[in-house]
């Protein structure tokens, strides 16, 4: 009998000594052996004995699909684009007797990956996720649990469940080019390490492709879960030349939040000298800067598509849905109240 402390026996221990898979114990413990030999029964049955494994609800629930609750991962609580696409898909999955369980990652890759397997040991029918590693297989290897998985603002390679993200080359590239229209310098992008999310990167080569010759993009980066607010300050500071005409471009609202204000006070940024625009979705930004053109994602409808999604997986996970689902943000000009302009992703 294990002593007090010791690890607490788990499904792949017996599936272990039994010498069979994780899949028959479960089928076992939920009742069903129709297609199991005596034998293997009867080892199942033994080494449950012998690790006085107690099967718990949670372990049922894998199987028959019972926990009626979705986990969804975000990459970070404080941006509004995440709570957004939270509330999206808690709608949809509510008016379906889901209940929806946030998890916040915040920014922290290791975070991500204690969340990926700490839901492996719940009783989650399936997964929404906003990952923050751009590799589809580190997920794979976290996420064992063999149930449905859609992801969120995240384009990933090679991945094996379906996506539903913004059009990002093509919004910043289409939004750049009527910005250069207007005869600007230069440009100036904030974002934390464009590296690390597929969306950044996308942003950021749009905003590149878009330049014409004799405009110049600087380019500030910085670590979003460390970093100085007036470091990063005085680093804008030192780069924005007033006698320019320089789009601040932020890669995400917060960002704009958090620099926007100062520079405007200090007279770096002026209606005059500036184009203000970047990945917002809040009307915070509008009531800060009235002349910023702002590209709006519509998370809502975003959790909404991606909800939408996993329940026709709940339904039948062997069944067809689109692999990659995009959704066109637009370009919104908040000195012209609701003018849109759709930023198609359409070449």
């Amino acid at each position: 009998m294990p002593s007090k402390g010791s690890k607490k026996t788990t499904i792949r221990d017996v599936a272990r000594l039994a010498g069979v898979s994780t899949a028959s114990v479960s089928r076992y413990l939920n009742g069903k052996k129709g297609a199991m030999t005596e034998q293997k029964a009867q080892n199942i049955q033994a080494a449950i004995q012998k690790l006085n494994y107690v099967p718990s609800f949670t372990a049922r629930a894998m199987n028959n699909n019972a926990s009626k609750m979705v986990a969804f991962v975000v990459s970070n609580i404080e941006d509004y684009f995440s709570v957004e696409i939270f509330r999206g898909a808690s709608q949809v999955l509510e008016n379906s007797g889901y209940v929806t369980v946030l998890m916040d990652t915040n920014s922290s890759l290791q975070r991500e990956q204690e969340l990926l397997e700490s839901i492996n040991q719940r009783s989650f029918d399936g997964l929404l996720l906003q990952p923050l590693t751009n590799d589809a297989q580190e997920i794979a290897k976290r996420a064992v649990r063999q149930f449905p998985i859609v992801i969120m603002d995240r384009e990933l390679e090679l991945s094996a469940w379906p996506q539903v993200v913004t059009n990002n080359y093509r919004a910043s590239y289409n939004a750049m080019r009527d910005f250069v229209a207007q005869g600007i310098d230069e440009v100036v992008v904030v974002s934390s390490q464009i590296q690390s999310a597929s969306t950044r990167r996308q942003r950021y080569q749009g905003i590149k492709d878009a330049l014409q010759s004799g405009q110049s993009l600087k380019t500030i980066e910085f670590n979003e879960s460390d970093f100085s607010v007036e470091e990063v300050l005085n680093r804008l500071r030192r780069m924005i030349d007033p006698r320019k005409k320089t789009v601040l471009f932020s890669l995400k609202e917060r960002w704009l939040l958090n620099f926007l204000p100062p520079l405007m006070r200090e007279g770096l940024i002026t209606s005059e000298n500036s184009i203000v625009t970047g990945f917002a979705d809040t009307n915070l930004i509008e009531s800060i800067c009235p002349f910023a053109r702002v590209i709006s994602q519509h998370p809502f409808t975003m959790g909404q598509r991606a909800a939408e999604t996993l329940l026709m997986k709940l339904k039948d996970n062997d069944q067809a849905v689109p692999g990659l689902q995009i959704i066109d943000a637009t370009l919104k000009d908040l000195s012209e109240g609701v003018a849109f302009k759709t930023l198609n992703h359409s070449f």
